[in-house]
């Protein structure tokens, strides 16, 4: 499962799921290792955000949390020259 499909499989209210594919894309499209790491400093506060609203299980914040490092990894090692 790609971590595309990961994400679709989360129920995520659509707000969210905006915020998510938005930050997720960024990442996706990162053009060097610092954005990269801008771009998940920000998924991550994100995801803080959406943890201390109470309104997502631990599991889903998990689940996140691994899909954007997991994108971070996967940008990174495109950028490798």
């Amino acid at each position: 499962m790609s971590g595309a499909d990961a994400l679709a499989a989360l129920n995520l209210p659509s707000k969210a799921r905006k915020c998510v594919d938005s930050h997720r894309a960024c990442i996706e499209r990162a053009e060097d290792r610092c954005t990269v790491d801008v771009w998940l400093d920000r998924a991550e506060s994100l995801i803080d955000g959406l943890k201390a609203s109470g309104a997502f299980n631990d599991s889903t914040i998990e689940a996140l949390y691994v899909n954007f490092d997991k994108a971070a990894m996967a940008r990174l090692a495109e950028l490798k020259p």
